[in-house]
């Protein structure tokens, strides 16, 4: 993958970044800083100062200061254990958050207090007190067989969908099912998928083909495709791409019905469309067939490295997050207990 798409994303991401930062005290100049110099991403940077944004309103709120540009750093101080409970616990609308919600607002500000602390402008850390809330087991939501092959079918076959959708869909077909080949035969995330371009298709090794793309975090990797798959990404870019093709958009591998690169957003509507028309759940999306092909790898394999590395995660808790065969357990426990009656 080229950086092409990655730019354009820093770059909208920069911006609302900077519109933040420009409504917030100047002391968050530095921490803007630090993370930048910790590599982190601009997505991620962006969450911290959303984050932040809302902290500091809190913090306007329970120092009864006019505004939150009143707030200076030393503020940090006064803020104690039991408000940072408070905060991490409820929304600003008053509704009260999920286990992970709060574990997300108490991550922004353990970096916030940490960083300060580190570098001798505050003398506290409160973050440091508090609990951070426990995470449920919950069971991952993905598709069975039966529900890949119902969506694949209505995509090719356009059952459920209208006659006058028909027709507009009808050069979109192969560019719909290769999608969702692809999410489900390698485990990219959408944001991987639509940053792709024709050039990082690589079939230079006899038998193979791989995918270059740059993950979360901003790695260079590679992804293998297998035959199947990359038949129905070949069909669409011979008989699908060249009609949905723009003059201005000559490298992007999915185009959009606008002759653009297609969006993060574009393929979440587009498999909320089918996903409506073959009679699957609403709860379906780009990051549950992520989960999907998870724990099939694991189904047939037994290897948690194995998803770890497809799924190019840091660490092996994450990619144990996407194991999900407690119901063969739950199986093979009652077969056991059947030779109690044989």
């Amino acid at each position: 993958m080229s950086n092409e798409y990655r730019n354009e994303q820093d770059i909208k991401n920069n911006a609302k970044i900077n519109e933040l930062l420009n409504a917030m005290p100047e002391f968050l100049e530095d921490f803007h800083t630090h993370l930048e110099s910790r590599k982190r991403s601009t997505n991620t940077i962006l969450g911290y100062m959303y984050e932040i944004n809302v902290f500091l309103r809190f913090m306007a709120t329970t120092l009864k200061k006019e505004s939150i540009k009143d707030i200076v750093v030393k503020d940090l101080d006064r803020i104690r254990m039991t408000q940072i409970e408070k905060y991490i616990s409820i929304s600003e609308d008053g509704i009260s958050l999920s286990a992970s919600a709060r574990r997300r607002k108490l991550s922004a500000l353990k970096t916030l207090y940490k960083y300060y602390l580190n570098i001798g402008s505050i003398q506290k850390n409160p973050t440091l007190l508090v609990e951070g809330p426990k995470l449920h087991e919950h069971n991952v939501i993905k598709l069975s067989a039966a529900e890949v092959s119902a969506l694949l079918d209505c995509i090719q076959e356009q059952d459920g969908i209208s006659e006058h959708a028909k027709a507009y869909n009808k050069r979109m077909v192969d560019r719909d099912v290769a999608i969702i080949m692809l999410l489900l035969g390698t485990g990219m995330r959408v944001s991987e998928l639509v940053g792709l371009n024709l050039s990082d298709i690589d079939t230079t090794e006899e038998n193979k083909v791989y995918f270059s793309i740059i993950r979360k975090g901003g790695d260079y990797d590679k992804v293998r495709v297998i035959e199947p798959v990359y038949n129905a990404v070949a069909d669409y870019i011979e008989f699908s791409r060249p009609l949905l093709l723009s003059s201005t958009e000559k490298n992007a591998l999915f185009i959009s019905t606008q002759g653009k690169r297609m969006s993060v957003n574009a393929v979440q509507k587009m498999l909320k469309k089918y996903c409506k028309a073959a009679g699957l759940s609403d709860k379906y999306s780009p990051h549950k067939m992520r989960a999907t092909f998870a724990t099939k790898v694991y189904a047939e394999t037994k290897d948690i490295y194995a998803i770890k590395d497809a799924l190019h995660h840091s660490n092996i808790d994450t990619s144990k997050h996407y194991i999900s065969d407690k119901e063969a357990r739950i199986d093979a426990a009652a077969e056991a207990a059947s030779t109690f009656f044989s």
